[in-house]
C-alpha cells in the first residue's frame, strides 16, 4: 500500500509502505535540505517532516494559505498505523514548540489539513537566513507519549 503525503509537499516527495515490514518510510524529497524524524507512539507511527517554505510548490502553497516568498520553515506531522492507513484525529493529542536559536521554544499552532482521507498537520515559522530552528513535537495516544526534536538550518534562496 502506499500512502501519499500531502499534495503540499508533492514535487518535494512521496512516502511509501515498506511490504516487508509495514510501516511507512520516511519521504524521499528531492530537496535536500528537508529533515525527516520518526517515533512510535501508541502503536503509531509519529513521522514529522520539515521543508523549507521557498521549496514548496506556488500553487499548493496557495492552496494551504502559506507565503511560500517568505524564508522560514515548514513543519509537516503524520501519524499512521503500522500499515500506512489513516488514524482518526480524535486519536491523538499533538502539542508543539519552535525557536529560532538561541532564542527559547514558544508554542506552534498546528493546523489540519485533509488529504486523500487522511489528516496530518502543518505549521509554519518564519525565520530570517541564516538561522538554526528547532521543532519539538509531543504525541500522546492511547495512553503514550513520545517526542521528537528537530534542528534545521534556514539557508539563504
Amino acid at each position: 500500500m502506499r500512502i501519499l503525503l500531502p499534495t503540499l509537499l508533492l514535487g518535494c516527495g512521496l512516502a511509501a509502505c515498506s511490504a516487508q515490514n509495514n510501516a511507512p518510510l520516511p519521504a524521499k524529497l528531492i530537496d535536500t535540505s528537508a529533515t525527516i524524524s520518526r517515533a512510535s507512539v501508541g502503536g503509531a507511527v509519529l513521522q514529522t517532516q520539515t521543508v523549507p517554505l521557498t521549496s514548496l510548490n506556488p500553487a499548493t502553497a496557495k492552496q494551504y494559505g502559506i507565503d511560500n516568498t517568505q524564508e522560514g520553515v515548514l513543519l509537516l506531522v503524520t501519524l499512521r498505523d503500522g500499515n500506512g492507513n489513516a488514524l482518526a484525529p480524535a486519536d491523538l493529542q499533538l502539542t508543539a514548540t519552535a525557536s529560532v536559536l538561541p532564542d527559547p521554544p514558544a508554542p506552534l499552532p498546528l493546523r489540519a489539513i485533509q488529504t486523500a482521507g487522511m489528516t496530518d498537520y502543518i505549521g509554519v515559522l518564519h525565520a530570517h537566513a541564516p538561522a538554526s530552528v528547532q521543532f519539538r513535537v509531543n504525541a500522546k495516544r492511547a495512553g503514550d507519549s513520545n517526542d521528537i526534536a528537530t534542528t534545521v538550518d534556514v539557508q539563504p534562496h
